[in-house]
């Protein structure tokens, strides 16, 4: 159980990662803050959904 809850938190936290690259990469080409932020979370977004159809793949989490 707690070896799952760790791949859980890994996944979450390298789709923070992804999201933030995302973002800074957003704001260096010269976009706004707003651009940033939705680049951000649609990375985020599909990232961690990736992540977790990978992980549930592999068994790592699901039933």
């Amino acid at each position: 159980m707690q070896l799952r809850l760790m791949y859980v938190i890994i996944a979450v936290l390298m789709a923070l990662v992804a999201a933030l690259a995302g973002s800074v990469v957003t704001v260096v080409e010269g976009g706004r803050p707003t651009a940033a932020f939705k680049t951000g979370a649609l990375t985020f977004a599909a990232s961690l959904t990736l992540l977790i159809v990978v992980m549930g793949a592999l068994g790592v989490v699901g039933a």
